[in-house]
């Protein structure tokens, strides 16, 4: 969290505020698309998703998603280890996962994978895993991009909180909303973040 010696912004108050209404909310799938909306606009990024780890099933499933069409949402509703997608490898790694140009990109070079993203107008995408303080793996959130990337002009020091935060708050919480009963929200390609 911020100091709370220091002034804030109306982008941290927001996200502040987001994290803690997570912690205790009702409609756990609507505070985590306001918080998928917050890691798009940091990273300036076009579009997203943010993915549970479900550890019984060892997989990653799609929990809130903006500017991705139905189709897209069923191809990349559930991820696999073996998955050719930047999420799967942030999932095995257990750290951040960078792809500038998604067209020359060994990991989706004649993949099926790479004909999606190229339908969907993506470029470029990152994936971060979610792990709390103590080391759990809650999920990953990706934002994805309509235009190359370079990543050394990429700042990830307010993503990687973000994912921290996201994943401390949403540990608070566990006990209160089992996995298999949580519910996500999916956002058609047409709607714009924060809207």
């Amino acid at each position: 969290m911020a100091n709370l010696e220091e002034p804030l912004d109306a982008a941290t108050g927001q996200q502040i505020a987001v994290l803690q209404r997570l912690r205790n909310s009702k409609d756990v799938g609507a505070d985590l698309l306001r918080v998928l909306d917050i890691a798009i606009g940091i990273a300036g990024a076009d579009m997203g998703t943010l993915q549970r780890f479900d550890e019984r099933a060892d997989c990653l499933t799609i929990v809130a998603s903006r500017g991705f069409s139905t189709e897209a949402l069923t191809f990349f509703g559930v991820v696999r280890r073996d998955t050719n997608t930047t999420c799967a490898v942030a999932l095995m790694r257990r750290m951040r996962v960078f792809v500038e140009d998604v067209s020359t990109s060994y990991l989706f070079i004649g993949t099926r994978e790479l004909d999606m993203l190229r339908a969907g107008g993506i470029a470029a995408v990152q994936s971060t895993p979610l792990i709390s303080s103590n080391g759990h793996l809650w999920g990953v959130f990706t934002t994805h991009f309509r235009e190359p990337q370079i990543e050394s002009e990429f700042d990830h020091a307010r993503l990687d909180r973000l994912a921290v935060q996201v994943a401390d708050s949403l540990e608070q919480r566990e006990g209160l909303v089992p996995s298999q009963h949580f519910h996500g929200k999916q956002v058609p390609e047409h709607s714009q973040p924060g809207g």
